[in-house]
This record gives structure tokens, C-alpha cells and sequence, in this order.
């Protein structure tokens, strides 16, 4: 008898472990559903779909939609789109500071001075080794760097410059997968440089720079990476857009989607869109169809494994992943050097999303390439990205607005003001959106200049904390 009692202890016990052991799982189950909430990235996540799924207002609340809160800098504009993890929020200006900021409140966590231009969006990566860390693109020309930042007192952990390359620099922003930071570097904005476009990928424990693949051949110029890589986890695959060549000739890797292996950074394919293209301040004959914006990674119509990407031209192409061949393309409106396509797209799973830069026109695609609305509101030139946020979408334009509009139809539904023009981007977390604000200084040799750039919350910040 003693023996079956001590048994239906250790069974009660045993009983009661299991029951701990599948709360705890139905607990840490819960949790991911938070982190996903999170935009961390220039393009949210690693597919670049700039969608922040349920997270951002409701579409009920968009009509009534308030400001919560605001920083302004005297710094510097905010180009970049604002990036979201653990409750903080990260900005880099124009004007060489980095800011930490509380997302619920707008309290600056803490600031330091890099001294050279932030024109892209940061990353963060709160399990990085040794904590969580803030990775900042640094636009200094010759010998741009990326710079890791402790998220919680903005220490240096480390900085790794990415090319000596005379007249390299980085436009694009980071992204993080695996242990290791990706990133493209390119020539000036204006296009005047001999430099080679490349991918670098850095451990991001140590800076150490695992790989460095050139875009364009030794003897050639160009096939700037201007953007941010998409990668897919399951085949190990990253894929980035290249632009035109500064000089003939071009190669034949210049205006081109490009897939490369994750883990080496070997070019496993390529697709040109453009043939011959040269084009810079010195040499503007072009016509200058570089691939501008991030690719996304998205599913054909019978659930295909498509990468998309717009070109200047205004083309947005979809081709198949694993052979980067065409499946379909579409033009959405005139091209020009400054766009076309040049601002990032969304996908929802259902739809493309994207500006053209020229006439600052709203589009959305179908999965199949087919035109499902534009808009009817055109305004001036718009370099910003867009994005998608619980059955929402977003833009931001040059005239000072943040635009809500209905994602099926492309009906405005609220436009809420920023109190300055704006090529930055948009985020959206908990119940909040965040826009950056700021076109920051005109391509040289115009005379440069720079403004009071800002970060505006809008919505509910409540639930945007770690």
C-alpha cells in the first residue's frame, strides 16, 4: 500500500510537471505573436514585405486617427524608415546622430554622434550575441561602415568599414539573418563614381567580414546595390537588385535582379532588365533603369516562389526564384532617372503595393502581374517606400502627409499631417505607426542643405513597449 501511494505521488507530480511544462509551452507559444509585432527592419522582414501583418491601427480607428507623440531634431532629416524592437525605437539623420528613443513615450533612451550621414534605415536584433545591438548604416564616401551599437546605452560594440573603394558608399539599409549582417554598398546618389556595387556580409558578433561579392566584373564600374537583400531562409538564398553602369561598358550584371548564396555569397543567377546602361552626372545618356527598390519575396497565383522587384523604368518584374527567369512583368507608368519604380513596395499576400516616383502616383498588382488599381491623386516626385499595416496602406509624400488608403480599392481613407515634406518611411507596431520626416540634403554638386527632421507616432503606443 505504501508502494502504490508513493506512485500515485510521483504520478500526481509527474501529472503536475506535464501541466506546468504545457502551460509554460502555451505561454512561450504566446510570445512570438509580440516579437512579430515588432518592425525591426528597413523592410520589416527578411522577405522585404514591408507588412506588419495584424500590428497598427485598426481600419475603424484610421478615419479618427490622432498623433501621440513627436521628436524633432535639430540634427538632421530622418530619410530612413524608423525601426522597432523591445519597446525601442531607432533613427539615424542626416546630420551624423543616432537616436534611441522610447516607442511608447518618445523619450530619448540615449543619442550619440557618428559624424558622417545616415541617409538608410537601421536594424536591430535583440538576441544578438552579447545583447541586443542597433546596426547602422554610415554613408561616408570612400570608406562607408557599419557600425553595431548596443541597443540599451548605445555603446560601440563594434565598426566595420565595408569598402575603400574612391567614391564607394552605402545607400541601403541592413538586414539580419543567422548570425550574420547583410548589406550593399554603391557610389554617390548622384551616380558619379568608378566604384563596383557589391553585398557584404558581416558576423555580427565581431564585424568580421565573412564575404564581399562584387555585382560587376574587375574592369567595370557600377551595379550599385541601393537597397536592402531579401532573403529566403529555406533554400539559403539572397537576393538584391543592382543599378546601371557609370561608364561603358556596362556589364552584363548592371540594372539586374541578382540571387546569391547566403552562406558564400557566390552568384547563383542573374536577371538583366536593361542592357547597356550607362548613366552618371558626367555621362547622362542612360537611360538609367537601375533597380532602385527592395525585392520582395512573394507567391505567384498558383502559390510559386516569385522574387519581385521594380525598376526606374516602371516595370515591376516577377521572376521565378529558383531559375530568376521571368514569369511576368508589368508596367505601371513612366520611367525616368528618378523613377518609375524607385521607392519599396509591400505584399500583403494578396497584393504588390508601390509609388512611381515621377508623379507620385499609388499602384497595386494583382499576384499575376495584373493591374489592380491606381491611384487618381498624383502629386510631386516621392522616393518614399510604402506599407501595409493591419488591412491598411501607407504612404508618405514630399507635400508633408501621412496617407491612409483602403488596399483593395486605393481609397483615401484619412491623411494626417507631418508638418514637413518627407522621402522617409513607415512602421507600424502594437496599435501605433511610426513616420520619419525629412527629405534630407539635395545630390551634389546642388548646394547641400538639411532640415529639422522629425519621428511622429500616431495611434495607440501602449502596446508598442518590450
Amino acid at each position: 500500500m505504501a508502494c502504490g501511494r508513493a506512485s500515485s505521488r510521483r504520478a500526481a507530480r509527474s501529472s503536475g510537471r506535464v501541466l506546468a511544462i504545457v502551460l509554460v509551452a502555451a505561454i512561450w507559444a504566446a510570445l512570438p505573436t509580440i516579437a512579430r509585432a515588432d518592425w525591426p527592419v528597413y523592410g520589416h522582414d527578411l522577405a522585404n514585405s514591408r507588412n506588419a501583418g495584424s500590428a497598427g491601427p485598426p481600419p475603424s480607428e484610421v478615419v479618427s486617427l490622432k498623433q501621440a507623440w513627436a521628436f524633432k531634431s535639430s540634427t538632421g532629416d530622418f530619410t530612413g524608415t524608423p525601426v522597432v524592437a523591445g519597446g525601442v525605437l531607432v533613427a539615424g539623420n542626416n546630420g551624423g546622430w543616432v537616436y534611441a528613443l522610447n516607442a511608447v513615450t518618445g523619450q530619448v533612451l540615449w543619442s550619440r554622434n557618428i559624424g558622417q550621414q545616415i541617409n538608410g534605415s537601421a536594424a536591430i536584433d535583440l538576441a544578438a550575441p552579447g545583447g541586443a545591438l542597433a546596426f547602422i548604416p554610415v554613408a561616408q564616401i570612400g570608406s562607408p561602415r557599419l557600425l553595431a551599437l548596443s541597443l540599451k546605452d548605445g555603446a560601440v560594440r563594434w565598426s566595420t568599414v565595408l569598402s575603400r573603394q574612391s567614391g564607394s558608399d552605402t545607400f541601403g539599409s541592413p538586414t539580419v539573418s543567422g548570425g550574420t549582417v547583410y548589406i550593399g554598398t554603391s557610389g554617390p546618389n548622384n551616380d558619379n563614381s568608378t566604384a563596383r556595387g557589391s553585398v557584404v556580409a558581416l558576423a555580427e558578433a565581431s564585424g568580421h567580414i565573412r564575404w564581399q561579392t562584387f555585382t560587376v566584373p574587375r574592369g567595370y564600374d557600377g551595379g550599385a546595390v541601393w537597397s536592402t537583400p531579401a532573403i529566403d531562409t529555406s533554400t539559403g538564398r539572397l537576393y538584391v537588385g543592382t543599378g546601371n553602369a557609370y561608364h561603358q561598358p556596362a556589364a552584363a550584371t548592371t540594372d539586374s535582379m541578382m540571387v546569391l548564396s547566403a552562406s558564400t555569397g557566390a552568384i547563383l543567377g542573374h536577371f538583366q532588365g536593361t542592357s547597356d546602361d550607362a548613366f552618371a552626372a558626367n555621362n547622362p545618356l542612360g537611360p538609367d533603369a537601375d533597380f532602385g527598390a527592395s525585392p520582395n519575396l512573394i507567391a505567384g497565383p498558383s502559390g510559386q516562389p516569385l522574387v519581385g522587384e521594380g525598376e526606374k523604368n516602371g516595370t515591376y518584374w516577377g521572376l521565378d526564384r529558383a531559375n530568376m527567369q521571368p514569369v511576368w512583368h508589368t508596367t505601371i507608368g513612366p520611367g525616368s532617372a528618378v523613377g518609375g519604380i524607385l521607392g519599396s513596395t509591400a505584399y500583403d499576400g494578396t497584393r504588390i503595393y508601390g509609388t512611381n516616383a515621377l508623379d507620385g502616383q499609388l499602384w497595386s498588382l494583382g499576384r499575376d502581374g495584373s493591374i489592380q488599381w491606381q491611384s487618381t491623386d498624383p502629386g510631386t516626385l516621392d522616393f518614399a517606400p510604402v506599407a501595409v499595416a493591419n488591412g491598411v496602406l501607407y504612404s508618405v509624400d514630399p507635400s508633408g502627409f501621412l496617407v491612409a488608403r483602403d488596399p483593395t480599392t486605393g481609397a483615401v481613407l484619412n491623411a494626417l499631417s507631418l508638418g514637413g515634406s518627407t522621402f522617409g518611411g513607415v512602421s507600424a507596431v502594437g496599435g501605433a505607426l511610426y513616420a520619419a520626416v525629412g527629405t534630407g540634403p539635395p545630390p551634389q554638386p546642388a548646394p547641400q542643405a538639411d532640415g529639422s527632421g522629425a519621428i511622429i507616432a500616431f495611434g495607440d503606443t501602449s502596446r508598442s513597449g518590450p
